[in-house]
């Protein structure tokens, strides 16, 4: 592992609010329960299975074990949450956990215009 820093200690890498708390400890409740499950993967790239832990733990101080593999050192999240379980984190909390608030801002919407015009133009 890169540092003690990146142990799965459940503390968030950066302050959060009131909500993101929240919406973390229900993350936290599901993975408890088995709702999000994880699988193990080989390699997408080269289909190995020898990994060196990296970190356990994401910026909200949630279990994502990062690996990068001995052969051709692609950094990779493994194991990782399967589909059905990104598909219902992704619908119901990713949003909120991400920016902090129930509902986007305009201000939110006019970053993401900016950007993908800015995507757009570089393309």
């Amino acid at each position: 592992m890169l540092s003690k820093r990146y142990r799965n200690d459940g503390k968030a890498i950066y302050p959060l609010n009131e909500l993101q708390l929240a919406i973390k400890k229900q993350v936290q409740e599901k993975i408890a329960r088995g709702i999000y499950q994880f699988e193990s993967v080989p390699c997408v790239i080269c289909k190995g299975n020898d990994f060196e832990l990296l970190s356990e733990k994401d910026r909200y101080g949630l279990y994502m074990p990062v690996v990068i593999c001995q052969h051709c050192g692609l950094i990779q999240t493994n194991p990782r949450m399967n589909q059905d379980s990104y598909n219902q984190f992704y619908r119901y909390e990713y949003r909120r956990l991400y920016n902090g608030v129930e509902v986007p801002t305009e201000h939110f919407f006019a970053l993401e215009y900016r950007r993908g015009k800015a995507i757009y133009d570089y393309l």
